[in-house]
């Protein structure tokens, strides 16, 4: 028999505390909505998984290695069978280096004890429950970021209605898999899994964005809090700007549109639920190297000129540097990534560095892949291609965070799109095929 238990946390930082996702500081100056930790324990047949998922933009690997250790000391003997992942949202605290280390060791410490409650809690909750599924697709509030320029380059968000665009460099994925628990006949919890950045607001003030605007919406329709889990899927080149309009879709307003669109999708599926028979859950992980990038000789000797062709640019203040900035060749953001492509040599990290990968099974016909980074749509959508189960969720941002990771001829175009542009912590070219053979061969050990 299936058991479910749910338990969240809030874990919205002090005033203060420096929000994490662009290239200049951000001390927080409050809240706009709050963060969560969000934990749900499944249990089949005394074999027990979990989904932990974070209001924060990333989860690095020492992170993970935190919360699995502190709930093994407090006697979660399965801790090393959750997916621990981030929203992704920019508006959430500094969990680990991103440009620049601005982490709060006591708000970490927190975020531990927060995890193992929360956990804990859901766990003390397991009650019977059954688990009803369905897929729905959004066309609407998604596009590819990253485009083919008439002059061949490519670049990431070249600017709205730019007469220079050619086209999209890659796919979509609109795709929405909807689990549902149900317990006691009613509507207990929501798992979406959606393809899109959680970029909106920018600013400093901290909030959910447009997952948390989401779960709001749903709420506000349905009449009672549901907790609705979402995880972000494989949007490392996926963002919500279309570049057909001029409109500005950089605001709170926008994460808020957002966030209600995809509730009216959601809710408008939910009667198309199927209830699904979970007689078993299986889990299946491996730990591998993830390579740090190399850079040519060209590249950095174009790199040096360009440190000493804008050496006097600063950054101004009162203003976001995004990776629009990167289009623009604003002069600081030239010197900025320039010089990250420098450091590759002059500051290489010489330690391995060793990530992992988990896949999690519900039954025959539900099944999630974990992916430690910003994937590429294009790992999604391969991963989804060989999986046997009808519902396959793709977990971006889950279990560690390597940065940006893509096929290896989205690398073959330059270094202006921003994504793919060099840095000491930045991956190997050949990692996107790594992990695309790796989640075919965790699904197999799932299905076999």
């Amino acid at each position: 028999m299936l058991q479910f238990g749910y338990a969240q946390e809030d874990i919205t930082p002090v005033r203060g505390i420096a929000l994490c996702g662009y290239f200049n500081p951000r001390p927080n100056k409050g809240m706009l909505d709050p963060l969560k930790v969000k934990a749900a324990v499944f249990s089949v047949n005394k074999n027990i998984a979990g989904i932990v998922s974070y209001d924060l933009c990333f989860i690095p690997k020492a992170l993970v290695n935190r919360f699995i250790s502190a709930l093994k000391d407090a006697g979660i003997t399965f801790a090393d069978k959750i997916i621990f992942c981030a929203t992704h949202t920019h508006t959430g605290p500094y969990t680990t280096k991103c440009f620049d280390d601005m982490s709060d060791a006591a708000y970490l410490d927190a975020l531990v004890a927060k995890t193992v409650y929360a956990v804990k809690n859901a766990f003390a909750s397991l009650a019977p429950a059954e688990i009803q599924a369905t897929v729905t697709e959004c066309t609407t509030q998604a596009y590819n970021r990253r485009f083919w320029m008439k002059d061949g380059s490519v670049l990431t968000n070249p600017g709205k209605l730019n007469p220079n665009i050619d086209r999209p460099e890659g796919a979509m994925d609109p795709e929405i898999p909807i689990i549902a628990i149900k317990q006691e006949g009613q509507l207990r919890a929501l798992i979406v899994n959606i393809v899109n950045h959680t970029d909106t607001i920018g600013g400093d003030f901290i909030s959910a964005d447009w997952p948390g605007r989401m779960e709001h919406a749903i709420q506000s329709e349905l009449g009672y809090d549901i907790p609705v889990i979402t995880i972000v899927g494989a949007q490392g080149n996926i963002n919500h700007f279309n570049v057909k309009t001029a409109v500005d879709q950089t605001s709170y307003q926008e994460a808020i549109r957002i966030g209600k669109a995809y509730a009216s999708v959601i809710l408008s599926a939910l009667y198309q639920l199927n209830t699904i028979a979970i007689d078993k859950i299986r889990v299946a992980s491996e730990e591998f190297e993830v390579p740090y990038r190399q850079v040519s000789d060209e590249d950095y000797a174009e790199a040096k000129k360009i440190i000493e062709a804008n050496k006097d640019a600063v950054m101004e203040e009162g203003r976001d540097f995004t990776s629009e900035d990167i289009a623009k060749k604003h002069p600081y953001v030239m010197k900025f990534f320039a010089q990250m492509l420098a450091d590759c040599r002059d500051k290489a990290i010489t330690e391995k560095r060793i990530e992992t990968m988990m896949t999690m099974q519900f039954g025959d016909q539900i099944g999630i892949v974990s992916l430690p980074c910003e994937p590429f749509v294009e790992l999604g959508l391969g991963n989804k291609a060989v999986s046997p189960f009808p519902f396959t969720i793709i977990a971006g941002l889950a279990m560690g965070e390597t940065g940006y990771v893509g096929l290896k001829e989205n690398y073959c175009h330059g270094n202006a799109a921003y994504e793919t542009s060099p840095s000491p912590d930045s991956v190997d070219v050949n990692v996107g095929e790594d992990m695309l053979a790796r989640g075919k061969r965790l699904i197999q050990k799932l299905a076999d």
